[in-house]
Parts: structure tokens; sequence; C-alpha cells
């Protein structure tokens, strides 16, 4: 046994070694006295007698010792769930899906058995790149279901996440985070048309005659899984293997800031406004030589008259230079007294500006938890990082708990991010699934436990929110403390990602 990966009513769900064959094994045990160990030990013996590939293998199961078992395939892989995450899936990559999914069941079928719990967590996109579906048999005596339409039942299974494949809705009830179908006036779910544009109309009648769901000429009900894929098996699809996940809508184009470049090409591109010229007429020109057009005679010196003596001259250009002289000197003076008094009132006007430190999103250094006995989270240890990988399908999770309050079994459970320093916290971005909202409490300090660190704010647990500090909080590590558990189709916290925003 390496590592328990959930437990409920009884059960535990283990993954192991095969030190024979040394490969990871699925081993699911019970508690004494579990009252339906029979039943799942004859179910899992039924199972292992299936030979197709794309139904969870069973190696062995038994109940004559203290303690049943049943030792399975380890299945590695993303779920229908997981793939969804980012969108639903093209038209023709969710048939090929759903069409292995349809055949798989129809050999079950055959040998006489049945599934009856399809969810979108029981059909997984193995590491391999093929279909796989896990839980036959053992996963409806666990839950208690059975049903006398075996055939039936699982035809709307299979429907059913042929609807959440195309739409990214689900539409049968509790087991999923997949946001429920939208319904229409009678209360059912509309078609997968009718959700979203572009899905075929022979995609959109198939699922609609798995779900009873009104088509258009009426026709009937499928019977079988066998039917099901007979009718999948006839639309395009894409060729296996193939990468399944494919948004529904292309990445948004985010402007760039402008930077120099782009404003140099912008004003390029402006119409340049005329040069204005200065006409010759009104250049500055030497002084020219008097002229004379009439018929005396330019004096040449001596003291007649129309003559002027040159010394006078000489004293008059004298005086009007000392004059220009003293003008130019006060008018410089007066020049630098005004820039003197403006740079003065410049200075005791202009209000002295405080380096405020700009909030922005800070880096995670490592991620811990808060997670003590006597009844620690054996799920939570795993995947810490996945809670500030910023990827929109990997979670950070807790193991699954019976009601909001832990079962009992803690008053919490804490994502610790460690900043790697001291910063100040303006406000904490938490994305996870829709559902029912829990509890949870900012605590921010020096130690990473929640009792030592001081409280913030507290919020709902559930969706994309916000947790804002009303004063800047400061230190080293960042506390989600949860309180209470959302209710994401079982009671189980899933964080998608956490990001930090402040001042370092």
């Amino acid at each position: 046994m390496d590592d328990r990966v959930s437990e409920a009513g009884g059960s535990t769900f283990w993954k192991a070694t095969d030190e024979i064959l040394a490969r990871s094994v699925a081993v699911l045990t019970f508690a004494p006295g579990f009252p339906r160990v029979n039943d799942v030990v004859t179910a899992a013996r039924a199972a292992s007698r299936l030979t197709d590939p794309r139904l969870t293998q069973v190696f062995d199961a038994d109940d004559s010792g203290e303690r049943a078992y049943v030792v399975s395939e380890w299945v590695t892989g993303e779920t229908l769930e997981d793939l969804l995450a980012q969108g639903p899936m093209a038209a023709d990559r969710a048939a090929a899906f759903l069409l292995e999914a349809g055949e798989a069941l129809t050999s079950a079928h055959a040998a006489g058995l049945a599934h009856l719990c399809l969810t979108p967590h029981n059909l997984v996109w193995t590491s391999g790149g093929t279909v796989k579906i896990t839980g036959l048999g053992v996963e409806a005596v666990l839950s208690g279901a059975n049903s006398d339409t075996p055939a039936l039942d699982d035809v709307q299974g299979l429907g059913a996440m042929l609807y959440a494949a195309l739409t990214g809705h689900w539409p049968g009830g509790e087991g999923t985070i997949l946001p429920p179908a939208p319904t229409g006036a009678d209360g059912r779910p509309l078609t997968p048309a009718q959700v979203r544009a572009g899905i075929p109309h022979n995609l959109d009648a198939i699922v609609s005659r798995s779900l009873g769901l009104p088509v258009h000429g009426a026709p009937e009900r499928f019977d079988s899984p066998a039917a099901f894929a007979d009718a999948l098996a006839k639309v395009p699809r894409s060729p296996l293997p193939f990468v399944p996940l494919v948004g529904s809508t292309p990445p948004s184009v985010v402007p760039r800031p402008e930077s120099t470049d782009h404003r140099t090409a912008a004003m390029a591109s402006q119409p340049i406004p005329p040069v204005q010229t200065v006409p010759d007429s009104a250049r500055m020109r030497p002084p020219q030589p008097p002229q004379h057009t009439g018929g005396g005679h330019r004096a040449t010196g001596g003291g007649g008259q129309g003559s002027v003596n040159k010394p006078v001259m000489a004293a008059i250009a004298a005086i009007v230079l000392v004059v220009v002289a003293i003008g130019g000197w006060g008018l410089s003076q007066m020049n630098d007294d005004n820039a003197a008094k403006n740079t003065k009132s410049r200075v005791q006007t202009t209000p002295t500006q405080s380096s405020k430190p700009t909030t922005r999103e800070l880096k995670v250094s490592d991620v811990l938890l808060d997670n003590r006995p006597p009844n620690p989270d054996s799920t939570a240890p795993k995947d810490l990082r996945k809670a500030v990988d910023g990827s929109p399908s990997s979670y950070w999770t807790t193991q699954y708990y019976y009601g909001a309050e832990f079962g009992g079994q803690r008053k919490g459970i804490g994502l610790v991010l460690d900043m790697g320093k001291s910063v100040t916290v303006d406000k904490v971005t938490v994305a996870m699934p829709s559902g029912s909202p829990g509890h949870v409490e900012l605590r921010v300090g020096d130690s990473a436990t929640h009792e030592s660190d001081t409280k913030v704010t507290t919020g709902d647990a559930v969706d994309t929110f916000d947790m804002k500090a009303t004063t800047p909080a400061k230190g080293r590590y960042v506390i989600l403390w949860f309180t209470k558990l959302p209710n994401v189709g079982q009671f189980q916290i899933k964080v998608k990602d956490v990001k930090v925003f402040g001042s370092a």
C-alpha cells in the first residue's frame, strides 16, 4: 500500500504496488462488517472476465480473509470533467470520444454487466492516449444503485456524457463540478444545439434520443449502448488517438501597451504640415548705401551743406551703443529675477509626493499545508503546487468528507503560501469550482500555522472570488484556512488557482 487516495462509508481506495510484476495497481479495502462486501467482490469477479481494454481490468478480488479487497488496474490520465475545465470539445472529437465509451459498454452488456453510475469522473482519457471507463459493477454496488432497465440507464449515462462533451454542461444531476445544463419551461434540459451554436443536427439528435428529449420526427429512444454506438459510428469523427481538449472560444487578443516605436509609426502616418517659409523681403539684410535718384552731387567731405561731420557721427554712434548696452543689461537682470521668482514659486507650490508602493501580483515561493493530527487529510499533501501553477485544468484537492463540517474529523484545513520573505498583502484571488459555498479565512503573518497569524478577512469559498484586506497586512505566510467545505458534487475542497497581490 503506497497511498490512501480516498475513504468513504467504510471502503478505502489505495494506490499500491504489485511487487511481483512491479506495477502500480488500485486496491479497494473494506472495514470489518462492511454490509455489501460480498456483493462488491462478486461484481468485481464478474468484471474481471471482461477483456475489452477500454474497461478497467480487475486483477483480484477476495472476501475470505479478515479484510476483503479488490485489486484492479491503476488508471492514469484526465477524466472527462478535467478535460472540460477549459471548455467543450469540438463536435467531431466528442463523437469519437463517446463512440469508444459506447462500444466498451456494449461489450459489458453483452456479458450481462451494467455500469449504472456513469458520470464525467468515470470516463478517462489515459496518459497512453486511449479511452477508459472506470468503476464498472463495483461502483453501483457501493452506491446502492440498481435498476430494472440497466440498458436504458447506461444509454442515458452515455448521452449525458456526450451532452457534457459538446456543451460543457451536465444534464444528469449531481456527481460533477460541471455547471448544470440549462432547462426549458418544461424543466427538462435544453438540447445541445440550443446551448451551444454550431453543433451538428445528427449529434444533437443522438443526445436527445439518449436522454428522452423531444426530437424532430419523434424517433424512438435508444434501447441499448449498442444502438447508441451504432448511431455515433455513422457521424463524422476525428481519428484516434487525439488530444480531445479543444476550447470552444479562441483566446482573446490583448492589445500591447503603446511603445515609442508605435507612437513614432503613428506620427509618421499623420500628414506633415507645410513648412512656413520667410519671404526674402522680411529677412535681415546689411544696410545699403543711400541711393540718389536726383541730379545733385553726393557729398564726399568738407563742411558743405548736406554733409555730416564724421566726428559727430562717431559720437552719436558711441552714445547709441552705450544706451543699447545698458538696456540689454537691465533686461537680463529682470529676466534673471523673474526666473528666480518662478523657480522659487514652483518649489513652494509643488506638493511633496510620497513614494507609495505599487500593488502587483507577487510570486509564491512555496506551498505548504496546515494539516495536523489526529485525523490528517490523506489527499491534501499531494499536488500542492497545482494551486498556484496558473493552469485552468489542474487542482489542489482534499479528500471527500461526509458533510460540510469535515465529517467531524477536523475543524479546518489550511493552504499555506510561503512568499519567501515578508510582503504586504492587499488582495488574494482564489479560483474554485461552482457549487454550494464553503467558508474560508484569509490569514497573514510570519508563522505557517493559522493560529499564530492575523485573520485579515473571511469569505465564501466557491467560484472565483477576491479576499481584500481592509488595511494592508504584512507577513511571510499567506494562509487560506478553510473552516467549512463547499459542495461541488461532493464535500471537498478543489482549488484551481490562487494569486496574491500586494507589494514586496
